[in-house]
């Protein structure tokens, strides 16, 4: 392996035209197990499997899962359904409205997962070794409303209280199914986000979502981890999916979804009302999203170490992936100009953010949004794989799939970084040239 690693460093060395940097690796330091990189169906993606002609479709799993072909994804994240398809399901844009294969009367129509399923056997296909199973909202007959999504400000989950169990068994159902089937899920995400308040309008409303307090998380997650057990599910749950860093590690009792904040203390700190960190079904993984964290190298430095010091200080046997990203908001460029962002820099930029997610928050897992989606300026922000805006089925492989995938397809599962110094400051290194290495 070490000569391997040696002639990744002297290429990324050779890139830097303006300067000679050395690189100085050290097998004997060792720091975290990558688990994965991965990408998700997104919204879109279920709509696609389920209308798109398969020969299409196959195209586009392969530039996501083949190692050949394409950036051999080691995880996929697939939507399941809260049933908010159709007009009367108050979401705005089709192909963000989902099926839910809980029928009304409280029968399950598993022919309602077409898209889901077609995803899990492509990822089965190509051997990918972790497979989640996220939800954006519980179904909507356990719903406060009768909708995906929230039609008030008012920062609780929209969820009944008398449903809390019905919905803890509705996730051990779809694993069950699955693992049945002999395409289990090895994690599912029951909640989303949420810190945000997830309103919206009927007919109006952008997509599924809901918000949750810590106390609320934990009491589905007790109820969940009971049925996940007594039918012996081997999926784990996934928690909490953070919609930001600073809800990890820091209380906000001056935000709106405070009631959603230091959330690695309050689910993995023996003795807080909300400890959920031993129960079996619980994965030692902390889920959050890398939104809003990238405006200046100085803020992703700290948002970073952050993370990593809180894990640390609360249970150092605990993990952290960072489960979702794109492009979102107005700070993503790090601080350049907008008008000096082409899709190769944007690219480069989706690179920065994995290289400090790893080398300082020392995530061992990695997974962007979504992996496809109609075109949506001229710079792709959201996707990896850009389709026609006007709904053609035709697709386009963007800069950020390969710059994913310089990731993905070269460093797999069970590797180690390792140290990798060029002797310049931290801030600096994220400056230029970028070195991380992996035995």
């Amino acid at each position: 392996m070490k000569p391997h690693v040696l002639l990744l460093a002297a290429i990324l060395a050779a890139a830097c035209a303006q300067a000679q940097i050395q690189v100085v690796l050290d097998a004997r330091q060792r720091e975290q197990t990558i688990e994965n990189f991965g990408s998700s169906t997104g919204m879109h993606g279920d709509h696609i499997a389920r209308h798109w002609n398969p020969a299409t479709m196959d195209a586009i799993a392969e530039l996501l899962m083949d190692r050949e072909k394409g950036i051999g994804l080691s995880c996929f994240r697939i939507q399941i359904g809260a049933g908010t398809v159709g007009e009367a399901g108050g979401i705005r844009t089709p192909y963000r409205r989902t099926e839910c294969v809980l029928q009304p009367d409280g029968t399950y129509d598993w022919g309602k997962d077409a898209g889901v399923r077609w995803w899990r056997r492509k990822a089965a296909e190509y051997g990918l070794p972790t497979v989640i199973g996220y939800l954006n909202s519980p179904p909507v007959q356990f719903t406060e409303n009768g909708f995906g999504f929230k039609t008030n400000k008012v920062f609780s989950a929209n969820l009944k209280p008398e449903h809390y169990a019905d919905y803890a068994e509705f996730l051990a159902r779809v694993a069950l199914h699955y693992q049945q089937q002999g395409l289990p899920f090895t994690h599912i995400s029951p909640v989303n986000e949420p810190q945000w308040s997830w309103d919206g309008v009927p007919g109006q409303a952008k997509q599924e979502g809901s918000p949750w307090t810590n106390e609320q998380v934990a009491r589905l997650v007790r109820l969940a981890d009971a049925r996940f057990r007594s039918n012996k599910v081997s999926a784990k749950l996934l928690i909490p999916e953070a919609a930001d860093y600073h809800a990890l590690y820091e209380p906000m009792p001056e935000r709106l979804f405070s009631a959603a904040s230091d959330q690695i203390r309050a689910f993995w700190q023996p003795g807080s009302p909300d400890f959920v960190g031993r129960l079996a079904s619980v994965e030692s993984r902390v889920a959050g999203h890398a939104y809003f964290n990238d405006g200046s190298i100085d803020q992703m430095l700290r948002t970073r170490t952050a993370v990593r010091d809180a894990i640390g200080k609360t249970d150092p046997g605990l993990r952290f992936w960072q489960t979702e990203y794109c492009l979102l908001g107005k700070g993503w460029t790090g601080g350049l100009p907008m008008d000096e962002v082409d899709e190769t820099v944007a690219a480069l930029l989706v690179a920065r953010n994995i290289h400090v997610d790893l080398t300082v928050a020392n995530a061992t897992a990695w997974q962007w949004w979504t992996s496809t989606e109609p075109k949506a300026g001229s710079v792709p922000r959201y996707y990896l794989i850009e389709t026609d805006a006007k709904g053609a089925e035709t697709y386009r492989a963007t800069k950020l799939l390969w710059a994913l995938g310089h990731y993905s397809r070269f460093v797999r599962p069970g590797m180690v970084r390792i140290a990798a110094e060029t002797g310049l400051p931290p801030r600096r290194a994220l400056e230029g040239v970028m070195v991380s290495a992996f035995l």
